[in-house]
């Protein structure tokens, strides 16, 4: 892939995960690019950061791209081991919201700083605190949790 598909990439993720995102990527990034020439996937070294959604060719963030973007959403600790699991976040356990708003897709950390998961925005935080149910961020990818803490 030529530098200026290169550029290209680097300008569509910083402008929908912010400039700080793109400070984070470094140089060593490589594109994946399919038989017909659209953009696959998208990483650093060799961990997997993103992939590219077919329908818009708008870049996800897998769990290690989570780690690298500042759309943020923090749950409560009750919520943690839900969302280990691979369930949805709930508006109730929403602790705080950063930078993001409904659409984006957001890293999903516990109040303990962890790193739980990814998904895309449903609520915005005014939402999400005047409505006591319903999905705030629709899980896409989720770190697995310890099978043995379900079971106490």
């Amino acid at each position: 892939m030529d530098q200026l598909a290169r550029d290209i990439v680097r300008g569509v993720i910083s402008y929908i995960y912010g400039p700080d995102t793109l400070r984070r990527l470094g140089g060593d990034l490589r594109i994946e690019v399919s038989r017909t020439g659209g953009l696959r996937r998208i990483y650093m070294g060799d961990k997997l950061i993103f992939t590219i959604r077919a329908s818009d060719g708008r870049p996800l963030p897998t769990l290690e791209g989570a780690r690298l973007i500042n759309k943020v959403v923090v749950v409560g600790r009750d919520a943690a081991q839900f969302v280990k699991q691979g369930r949805s976040v709930m508006a109730k356990f929403v602790v705080s919201i950063r930078n993001a708003v409904p659409g984006d897709e957001v890293a999903i950390y516990s109040e303990d700083d962890e790193l739980l998961g990814v998904g895309r925005l449903m609520l915005s935080m005014d939402e999400t605190r005047s409505v006591s149910r319903g999905v705030a961020v629709k899980l896409r990818h989720h770190v697995k949790g310890d099978a043995r803490r379900n079971n106490q």
